[in-house]
């Protein structure tokens, strides 16, 4: 009697890597738009955490907080969360420098700021800031970080980003 050999031939072998390589083909790209989309997304939330933390601060300190945006409408971008000599002034003098971001973390993500000038300022009390929104972008995915009279900041986006709301 003849014994069987188990295995695959090189037939089956080469068919199951084209298969694969078809697979991947379809997969990719939209690991690429994931990925995009993660990125814009987890910019526009690093902002939301910081103006919270200048409404904390300026509710802490009993005092104007201002965030200071330089680079808006570029892909060159950073922001300063400051307390300022002047609050209406982000060129006056700095009396200490609370928290600073730019577009290093971010590759290909624009920033631009709503706000003229391109500041925002925080006060202790409600109801006293500029209704605005800074929105993030990487040319096909977009998010708000919008901001109110009120004092509430909320984010959305009009993309489809997971986990985060319509606008």
């Amino acid at each position: 009697m003849k014994k069987r050999q188990a295995g695959l031939t090189l037939i089956e072998l080469l068919i199951g890597l084209v298969v694969m390589a078809v697979l991947l083909s379809i997969a990719v790209p939209s690991f690429q738009t994931l990925r995009q989309q993660y990125t814009v997304r987890s910019a526009g939330m690093a902002i939301y955490a910081d103006l919270q933390l200048a409404r904390s601060e300026a509710i802490k300190r009993n005092k104007d907080i201002t965030v200071c945006f330089s680079g808006s409408g570029t892909a060159n971008w950073s922001f300063q969360i400051n307390d300022l000599v002047d609050s209406t002034d982000c060129t006056a003098g700095i009396n200490e420098t609370i928290e600073t971001s730019n577009s290093q973390d971010y590759p290909k993500v624009t920033l631009t700021a709503s706000y003229s000038p391109p500041q925002l300022t925080f006060k202790p009390r409600r109801n006293t800031l500029t209704s605005g929104n800074v929105t993030l972008s990487n040319g096909s995915q977009a998010m708000e970080v919008k901001t109110w009279n009120n004092g509430i900041t909320r984010t959305c986006s009009d993309d489809d980003l997971m986990g985060v709301p319509a606008c």
